[in-house]
């Protein structure tokens, strides 16, 4: 029986870090179209408006369909507010986090409670990139 409930944790702790895996590819991949979009020409666009850097854009706003595990924007500080398996956007800075359903799934760092992704500003698209090196059930999580 211990056997059995030990090769079920595995497979659940598999299984929530391909979702984490695919809610970050959607994610990303938001950020890249919405640069893109931003790049084509409007017409009728006033060419007086200054060109200033904003504030890293919150991606879950830029999915077609919301997600349906997403908290909203809660500050890292109220994290403990949320519910375990759910994403949120701290937009002081710029930051996507998850709160795991379990964390003894998470190898590294230790006593991490939360995985945090900083929305990065480059030269071209915005990237997310995860804040700390993350194992996740024995595999690097990027």
């Amino acid at each position: 029986m211990g056997v059995l409930w030990r090769y079920g944790q595995q497979v659940r702790a598999q299984s929530e870090r391909a979702a984490v895996q695919s809610t970050l590819g959607a994610l990303r991949t938001a950020l890249v179209l919405d640069y893109v979009r931003s790049m084509i020409p409007v017409p009728n666009k006033s060419k007086t408006a200054a060109v200033t850097p904003a504030a890293p854009p919150n991606p879950f706003d830029l999915l077609q369909q919301p997600a349906a595990n997403y908290a909203g924007e809660v500050p890292a500080a109220l994290l403990q507010e949320v519910a375990p398996g759910r994403w949120v956007f701290d937009k002081r800075c710029g930051c996507v986090g998850y709160k795991p359903q379990d964390n003894t799934a998470l190898e590294t760092p230790a006593g991490t409670q939360a995985l945090w992704f900083l929305v990065e500003a480059t030269g071209a698209a915005p990237q997310l990139r995860p804040i700390q090196s993350y194992v996740w059930a024995g595999l690097p999580l990027e």
